[in-house]
């Protein structure tokens, strides 16, 4: 049987350094590779008063059932979700940091929501642990 360890201080200071992923460059024709960090995104959410639709959809699934939810009726408000967005990725962006890639040239809605998906891919991988 395989021993249980404790996570080591020193191995998530290496998973803080964050991993470098493809996003699509800015003619949408090529990929650029940045270094991004996992970012907790609860506070983010709550502060802006919105929540992603698939965490809207599980929230629902909590509270109404599976069987009362109704996917059209799961708003989506623009003015706050984009706010949003330039937030979790400007905290995520560890290589080059967000305040460098936008003095030279503002990242794409298209690059900030590859990101943010990679960001939320790792709350999605936390729903066995809400079961």
């Amino acid at each position: 049987m395989e021993e249980i360890k404790v996570i080591s201080l020193e191995e998530i200071k290496e998973r803080a350094k964050g991993t470098v992923i493809p996003i699509p460059d800015w003619d949408d024709k090529g990929t650029i590779y940045v270094r991004v960090k996992p970012v907790d995104v609860t506070g983010k959410l709550l502060t802006a008063g919105v929540l992603p639709n698939t965490l809207k959809v599980e929230v629902a699934k909590a509270f109404e059932g599976a069987a009362k939810l109704d996917a059209d009726k799961i708003d989506v408000n623009l003015n706050k979700i984009i706010p949003l967005l330039d937030t979790i990725v400007s905290e995520a962006l560890v290589e080059p940091s967000y305040e460098e890639i936008q003095n030279i040239l503002p990242l794409t809605l298209n690059q900030k929501l590859t990101i943010f998906n990679h960001v939320m891919g790792e709350v999605k991988q936390l729903a066995p642990f809400r079961a």
